[in-house]
């Protein structure tokens, strides 16, 4: 079987897993989206992926992080655009998990608005990154419905607040990582009752580690993808295949 990753790091990845770790689980069919946060990782990333053929596996996007909002990286970002460099703008959004990013609030709002309008001049599909701040991102409903695609990464929130952001005609697409394997009851509810069409699952590798954990693999999906055909209660296979259908019609 093969699978689809929404969402990992590949710089970070390789430097912290091994660059062969990564070729590895790559080699084959499996596809994946890879999000850089900085000029100089992107220009890594982008390196490695064609100095190893991997641009029919790995599509890849640039964002400016609500963790590391530099709002002068829109140059930057709006020239791959021009160059048709990256398939997605991301990830970007608003995190106030801990004091220190609830300090950067207007930063954070100042560079998410930039990828917002960027998606939409673009019309390029864009990765949220949100943490306890879905307030915030319903404030911005109107301009997220003029963007082509949103695909709402590590969806933390519950299927009810899922159900209300495409209830507002936003093209929304959910994905979900390892919390589901650590009975996370938002996300396992959001599996449950999202239908298949809105339903995405990935690693953030390295990132995303369960308790005890130092980094996440990329091979370790199929992990999620068991759990995830488990909560919904479908053969492992139906959903590989359903979410790579998926994945091919949206991203490919």
């Amino acid at each position: 079987m093969d699978f689809f990753d929404a969402h990992f790091h590949l710089i970070p990845s390789s430097d912290v897993c091994g660059k062969d770790v990564v070729l590895d689980f790559y080699k084959g069919n499996n596809l994946a989206i890879t999000c850089a946060h900085s000029p100089e990782e992107f220009i890594k990333q982008d390196n490695f992926i064609k100095e190893n053929g991997l641009e029919k596996n790995i599509l890849q996007s640039f964002g400016i992080h609500p963790q590391m909002p530099v709002v002068s990286y829109g140059d930057f970002l709006e020239d791959l655009l021009k160059e048709n460099k990256i398939k997605f703008i991301g990830e970007c959004g608003y995190d106030l998990f801990t004091p220190e990013f609830k300090s950067q609030e207007m930063m954070q709002r100042e560079a998410f608005n930039a990828c917002l309008e960027l998606a939409a001049k673009y019309h390029v599909p864009l990765i949220v990154h949100n943490r306890k701040a879905l307030d915030l991102m319903f404030k911005s409903i109107g301009e997220l419905k003029n963007v082509p695609l949103v695909l709402f990464h590590s969806f933390a929130f519950s299927a009810r607040e899922a159900f209300s952001i495409l209830n507002h005609n936003v093209n929304g697409y959910f994905s979900f990582s390892k919390q589901i394997l650590n009975g996370n009851k938002k996300s396992i509810s959001c599996i449950k009752e999202l239908p298949l069409d809105r339903l995405f699952l990935e690693t953030d590798a390295p990132y995303q580690t369960l308790k005890g954990e130092r980094y996440t693999l990329p091979s370790e999906i199929e992990k999620v993808y068991r759990a995830a055909a488990e909560i919904k209660q479908i053969p492992l296979e139906t959903l590989c295949n359903e979410t790579m259908e998926n994945a091919q019609k949206i991203f490919i």
